[in-house]
């Protein structure tokens, strides 16, 4: 049989370490600080290649180091997590990646048949899936790199997120597998062709969701939203604490150790709700709590019938929070505006492991100025916030411009939880948020997919990164970038239209279905394994 002398070379046992050095530091392009959603095409294969077609013995013992490396720079400072975490983190990421390449090898030493292609994807959109059920919610999918790649992220709306990872994970495969075809010049056309002509009908139906608007073109309402910086209060609370008065920079991570030096002033505060020593701290929160409402007047002045203001951006002591509450109902009330204030009542006494010490929550007000729904963050971020989760539940409540619903940040990253957006029919999910500079915007486009998912508009109002408001198809229709200068309050005319979605109707049907194949891979290694042993 004749090899093509070209990928005789281009595979040359030689060059194996290379195509991991490719496949690692392309992936460092896609971590959440740059992005870059060509690169996920190419990583992927590139490791693929290193794993199937490479001959290097224990190639795990070069892969996972370098993996581990990669993850560590990727993830450094976009979570919120200690760095001895994040190594573990990224160890235990690396190894269960090593695990699923080298049974997709043991696979295709087996048989280099077509459908051999289909584990690689189906494995790791059960890595993916099994991630998402835990506490790291969907940060771990390949998909959020291609939100900027309007006709694909359309499939979400049929498979949810993990459809669109199943294709670039595919591509991988397929291109290994034509090129192993190349290599020995057998025939590869049939294979090409049916991945191509996939991926050229799923371009199709997003291209002809993007650009046919179903039914009549929805009435649009202007949308407000308000953040506060809360430097000056962590700030006063640190003159309170220690008598230095110190500059926090806006773009500090949430690791930075000049954040974590300020944060220790935030345990005698909590502890004691002492007004007197932190009188500073004190004012500057009730001053937080003015701007508010002094930016949400500004909003309503200028048309906005429903104003969000950013996650926890008005931090409340018990027995102040009452009288918060009622100046947000007359505030509705006169302006005849629907208001989520998003709340962080802080639950004095002593700080413990067990000790729940923060409410995050949203109260929406209506223009009657009654308390339509109060909703309480149901996904806490693990070992960064300490407050009790919710109920589970995404409320719809009914508006005369359509079904609202309300969620908070790290909730939008779970696509099982906001399921309920497309059952319940919501029109427009409203998400006060809260970021930090290393994790924006991906934090934000993130949110995009579930609008997606759903067949909602969504309004994602952003302290700490890019507050976007987007319609049923992810398109961005308007956005305000935290760091710019000048105040954080904006306003846009969107619409508030729900677009029934296979999705919504199938739920998760594609993930089980690559679990189903996944396995089913795995149990023919096992069979294969134990016959050669026999």
């Amino acid at each position: 049989m004749n090899k093509n002398p070209f990928f005789d070379r281009l595979l040359n046992p030689r060059f194996s370490v290379l195509w991991l050095l490719i496949g690692a530091s392309t992936a460092v392009f896609l971590s959440p600080r740059i992005n870059i959603g060509l690169f996920a095409w190419i990583s992927p294969l590139a490791i693929l290649i290193f794993f199937r077609l490479g001959s290097i013995r224990k190639k795990w013992l070069w892969f996972v180091p370098a993996m581990t490396l990669v993850t560590v720079i990727s993830l450094y400072e976009a979570i919120p997590f200690p760095f001895p975490v994040l190594v573990v983190i990224a160890l235990a990421s690396s190894l269960v990646m090593a695990l699923i390449f080298q049974l997709d090898r043991w696979l295709f030493q087996k048989t280099n048949h077509f459908l051999v292609t289909l584990f690689l994807p189906a494995a790791m959109v059960t890595r993916e899936f099994i991630d998402a059920q835990g506490g790291g919610g969907v940060w771990s999918s390949i998909a959020n790199s291609q939100v900027h790649f309007s006709w694909l992220i359309q499939l979400a709306s049929v498979t949810g997120i993990f459809g669109i990872s199943f294709m670039i994970y595919w591509f991988a495969s397929v291109g290994a597998w034509v090129i192993n075809k190349t290599t020995r010049r057998e025939n590869f056309k049939t294979g090409a062709v049916v991945y191509g002509l996939i991926f050229f009908g799923i371009l199709l139906f997003g291209f002809l969701r993007c650009e046919i608007v179903p039914g009549e073109k929805p009435a649009l309402t202007r949308i407000g939203g308000v953040s506060v910086p809360p430097f000056n209060f962590i700030e006063s609370l640190y003159e309170d604490y220690s008598g230095v008065r110190k500059k926090l920079d806006p773009k500090s991570s949430l690791t930075s150790s000049t954040f974590a030096e300020m944060r220790a002033a935030y345990i005698p505060f909590i502890e004691t709700a002492d007004t007197i020593r932190f009188h500073r701290g004190y004012v500057a929160m009730k001053l937080m709590q003015d701007s508010l409402f002094a930016l949400s007047e500004k909003a309503a002045k200028a048309g906005a019938k429903i104003i969000n203001w950013s996650e926890a951006n008005a931090v409340v002591l018990p027995f102040d929070e009452e009288h918060l509450i009622r100046r947000g109902k007359t505030f509705a009330s006169k302006n005849q505006v629907w208001l989520l204030m998003a709340i962080a009542v802080i639950l004095p006494g002593k700080i413990t492991a067990e000790r729940k010490f923060l409410e995050n929550k949203a109260l929406l007000i209506g223009p009657d100025g009654m308390i339509s729904n109060v909703l309480h963050k149901n996904k806490p971020v693990p070992m960064a916030e300490s407050s009790e989760p919710g109920d589970g539940r995404i409320p719809a409540i009914e508006t005369r411009f359509g079904r609202i619903s309300t969620s908070i940040c790290y909730d939008a990253d779970f696509p099982g939880l906001m399921q309920q957006l497309g059952q319940l029919k919501t029109g427009l999910l409203l998400l006060p948020s809260g970021d930090w500079w290393a994790i924006s915007p991906f934090h934000s486009y993130m949110a995009l997919f579930r609008g997606i998912e759903n067949g909602s508009s969504v309004f994602r109002q952003a302290s700490g990164g890019l507050s976007v408001a987007s319609d049923y198809t992810g398109k961005i229709l308007g956005s305000m970038d935290f760091y710019q200068e000048g105040e954080k309050c904006w306003w846009i005319d969107m619409p508030i239209q729900h677009v029934p979605t296979i999705y919504s109707s199938f739920g998760n049907s594609f993930d089980y279905a690559c679990m189903f194949l996944a396995f089913l891979g795995v149990g023919l290694v096992i069979l294969k394994w134990r016959t050669r042993n026999e």
